[in-house]
């Protein structure tokens, strides 16, 4: 049996979903890195909020990164299915 190559339109929505979760921890760092230093310099605390915002973002963002990776994935394979049932019902 031959096998056919991967769908370019499967592999750009896993590229997409890839650089969603690029975008999303990136985004996470540097929001709890701000409160942080902001929070540290406001309340005169040096590095404790700052510390405490770091590490308390990555949970956060374990979570978020699973939310959006499973709906990502979700949607492409209803995607895939949908034009998997359009190719059966053209033959």
């Amino acid at each position: 049996m031959k096998q056919k190559p991967p769908d370019i339109n499967q592999t750009a929505i896993l590229a997409g979903i890839v650089g969603q979760v690029g975008c999303i921890t990136v985004l996470m760092v540097v929001l709890a890195l701000g409160a942080g230093i902001f929070l540290d310099r406001f309340l005169d605390t040096r590095p404790v909020f700052t510390i405490l915002f770091m590490v308390g973002s990555v949970p956060v963002t374990l979570y978020i990164i699973v939310r959006v990776s499973l709906t990502a994935l979700a949607r492409a394979q209803r995607a895939a299915s949908a034009e998997k049932l359009e190719e059966e019902t053209e033959e």
